[in-house]
C-alpha cells in the first residue's frame, strides 16, 4: 500500500509489533488506516531502553504539551529482562515530569493527557497519540472467497470478508467507484466479470474461493432466491438498517 500511494517507508516487525521508518507520518497513518490486522498505532520516538534516555525523553515531550495545573498519566508497558518494573518505571517517570512541569499532577483515572512509554527488550519508544486501525484479521489470511458487487451492499459485503481476514475476488458487471474504494483497501484486488447469478459456480471455481459473499438485506429477503454455489454462503448484512449500511459505505469510500 505505501507504495501504491508513494510513500517510502522501511518497516520491521517483532512479535507483537510492526514498526514503520517514514518521513511521512500523516500519510503512514492513512495507509495503516486501511490496512486489516491492524489495531492501533502511534507516532513514535525511539531511545535506548534506559531509564535516564526515556526520562529526559519523556520530560522533552511532557514540557512542551502539559502546562501547570493540568493533569496527565504515563501509560507504561514492558517486555523482555530490565531492571526495573513497569511500575517503578512510571514513578520515576512521573516524579520527572511534575519536577519538570511545576502545578502538574498525575490523575490516572481522568487525566488531560496520557503520556505513554513501551520498553521492549533494547529499544524504548515514547509517544502520545493512538491512532485507532481498522481491526480485524490480516488480509488473506483466512483463505479466499468470492463477492458480488452489483451495489453498495454489496461492496460492504466484501470489504467485511477483507476484514475478516479473507483475500476477496470481486464479481462485478462494470467498474466503477465501489471497485476503485475496495482497492485502496486491497491493492491487489482481483474482479471477475459478472453477468448474473447463473456464472456464479463456475466464478466460484476460477477465484478458487472457500466462501461466496452477499450484500442480501433481510427485507424482502427470499431464502429460495440464495445462490447455487458449492461453497457457503455470508451475508453480513443481512440484520444492518439501510443508513447503518450507507454509513459503512461511506467510510469505506473516504478512507
Amino acid at each position: 500500500m505505501f507504495a501504491a500511494d508513494r510513500v517510502e517507508c522501511i518497516t520491521e516487525a517483532d512479535e507483537a509489533r510492526v514498526y514503520v521508518h517514514t518521513a511521512d507520518p500523516e500519510a503512514a497513518r492513512r495507509i495503516l488506516g486501511r490496512v486489516f490486522g491492524v489495531v492501533s498505532m502511534s507516532p513514535a520516538i525511539e531511545v535506548p531502553a534506559d531509564v535516564g534516555a526515556l526520562r529526559e525523553r519523556v520530560v522533552q515531550v511532557a514540557s512542551a504539551a502539559l502546562t501547570s495545573g493540568a493533569s496527565f498519566a504515563l501509560r507504561t508497558r514492558r517486555t523482555g529482562t530490565h531492571p526495573f518494573t513497569s511500575q517503578d518505571l512510571a514513578r520515576d517517570l512521573g516524579a520527572a515530569v511534575q519536577a519538570a512541569v511545576p502545578g502538574s499532577r498525575v490523575d490516572l483515572s481522568r487525566p488531560d493527557l496520557e503520556f505513554h512509554v513501551e520498553v521492549r527488550q533494547n529499544r524504548g519508544f515514547v509517544f502520545q497519540e493512538v491512532w485507532p486501525g481498522p481491526g480485524g484479521l490480516p488480509l488473506g489470511s483466512q483463505g479466499r472467497a468470492l463477492a458480488v458487487v452489483d451495489a453498495a451492499a454489496g461492496m460492504v459485503a466484501a470489504w467485511m470478508g477483507m476484514k475478516r481476514g479473507c483475500r476477496v475476488v470481486v464479481a462485478a458487471a462494470e467498474d466503477g467507484p465501489d471497485l476503485d474504494a475496495l482497492r485502496r483497501w486491497d491493492t491487489h484486488l482481483k474482479v471477475l466479470p459478472y453477468r448474473g447469478p447463473g456464472d456464479l459456480p463456475e466464478l466460484v471455481r476460477v477465484a478458487r474461493a472457500e466462501a461466496l459473499f452477499i450484500g442480501t438485506r433481510w427485507i424482502g429477503f427470499d431464502p429460495s432466491g440464495r445462490p447455487a454455489v458449492p461453497v457457503p454462503v455470508f451475508e453480513p448484512l443481512i440484520g444492518l438498517a439501510d443508513e447503518e449500511v450507507e454509513g459503512w459505505a461511506r467510510r469505506i469510500r473516504g478512507a
